[in-house]
């Protein structure tokens, strides 16, 4: 009878945790769902946003696209920026596929605008 009886308080305590677990969750601590724009990245998320551009640019030669997204950013140049990025990782030795991507972007950007 006792081992019956400890199945039902195990049983009841699981759904009690269970319910005041969703309770706070909804309640007291709701996640907070953000929508960030480029613009107001970090300076690190912001390089790493170029480099994605630049390496979808090389995938698929949008270039109007690629413009479109580095103005997200809201770089005073945008150019610049991506050829100081590119000055950046070459001089780190990082990943010169990242610099190249960056600069033939800016290349092809200058050539356009």
């Amino acid at each position: 009878m006792s081992e019956n009886r400890g199945s039902w308080y195990l049983l009841t305590g699981l759904i009690i945790g269970v319910v005041l677990g969703l309770v706070y969750g909804w309640v007291f601590q709701p996640f907070a769902s953000l929508d960030t724009e480029p613009g107001t990245l970090a300076a690190e998320d912001k390089d790493a946003y170029r480099v994605l551009i630049a390496q979808a640019y090389g995938a698929n030669g949008d270039l109007v696209r690629a413009r479109a997204r580095l103005d997200l950013l809201q770089d005073e140049d945008v150019l610049q920026a991506l050829e100081q990025q590119a000055q950046r990782i070459q001089a780190s030795d990082d990943s010169s596929e990242a610099a190249h991507a960056l600069a033939k972007l800016a290349a092809d950007m200058r050539q356009k605008y």
